[in-house]
Parts: structure tokens; C-alpha cells; sequence
């Protein structure tokens, strides 16, 4: 899927709420996995009040869906040597349809680029480039990023401290 396919479409914005679709259960199943999900069944089994068949169909039917994209390991940056963390503002030269979505493909092909939105006001895209020093985000700018054809303007702001992440969804 292309990122411009992957972005949450116009439709999901004004259309039907998809959550007004799943169970109380199916809900709190999503809380719960979305912290852990290397969940102990026993325990699922108990906190949702189902048996341990429902919950695994319960969790293939919403992988099915969508709703659960991905399992990943949140790795901790600084035990594999990438510390150095910077949010790239880009204005593009042209919004055309076409150098929008080869700057978008081209964006998403590189390792450095840990986030990557389209936005609407000042900037056309922020990136959040995760790198281990600031020689490594010098050869990501000026060997990756500067190749890439239409870019007008790039404004970095690099990472002092990290107040919050998180990959939890509060709904």
C-alpha cells in the first residue's frame, strides 16, 4: 500500500465511526492489546469474561478488519545506539497530484524516517528522523533527503528530550 493509500481518507473522517461496529468486549480487548500484546490467554479469558476460542476469534476477526495493524517490540533507541532524534518540516516547490506521491514513495522508503505525515499549513510533510549522531542526520540530509526531487524549503528542529511517547490510542 502506497502512503498516500495509507493515510486516513476523507471518508473515515466525516463517514460512520468503524468503532460504533465492535462490542464492549472487542473494545477492551483492543485496550489491552494495544499495552501488551503478549497477553497471558488466562487472563484475557477472565477480564473480558469469554472463553479462550472467543478471545482468539475475537483477535483474528479484528486483525482481519484492520483494526490491529501490526505486533512489534518497541525498541529502547539509545541500547541500539540511535540517540539522536530531529522533526524535519518540508515545503514542496509543487502540490502537484504526481510529486506529491513520488516525494510520499520515496519518503517512505528510508530507514531514517521513523514518522512521516502529510500536513496542511506552513509545511507540506513532518518526519521524524531517528539517526545515531548529528554526522549521521548531516549524511541522511545531503545523501537521502536532498535527492529527492520538488523539495523547496527543509526546517529541522533537533530533539532536546523526549517528554512523552507512546503508541497508545485513547478511545
Amino acid at each position: 500500500m502506497n502512503p498516500v493509500q495509507n493515510s486516513i481518507s476523507f471518508y473515515n473522517l466525516v463517514g460512520k465511526n468503524p468503532m460504533e461496529e465492535l462490542s464492549k468486549q472487542e473494545i477492551e480487548l483492543l485496550r489491552i492489546l494495544q499495552k501488551n500484546s503478549r497477553f497471558d490467554i488466562t487472563d484475557l479469558t477472565e477480564r473480558l469474561n469469554m472463553s479462550r476460542t472467543s478471545v482468539y476469534d475475537r483477535i483474528k476477526k479484528l486483525e482481519n478488519e484492520g483494526y490491529i495493524r501490526d505486533y512489534v517490540a518497541i525498541l529502547d533507541p539509545k541500547k541500539v545506539g540511535l540517540t539522536f532524534t530531529v522533526i524535519v518540516n518540508i515545503s514542496l516547490s509543487s502540490q502537484q497530484i504526481e510529486f506529491v506521491e513520488e516525494f510520499s514513495r520515496q519518503v517512505a522508503a528510508l530507514d531514517e524516517v521513523v514518522e512521516a505525515y502529510v500536513t496542511g499549513g506552513i509545511f507540506d510533510y513532518i518526519l521524524k528522523v531517528v539517526v545515531k549522531d548529528p554526522e549521521a542526520f548531516n549524511h541522511f540530509i545531503y545523501k537521502k533527503l536532498s535527492t529527492i526531487p520538488n523539495i523547496s524549503k527543509v526546517q529541522s528542529s533537533f530533539v532536546m528530550s523526549h517528554i512523552k511517547q507512546s503508541t497508545a490510542l485513547h478511545f
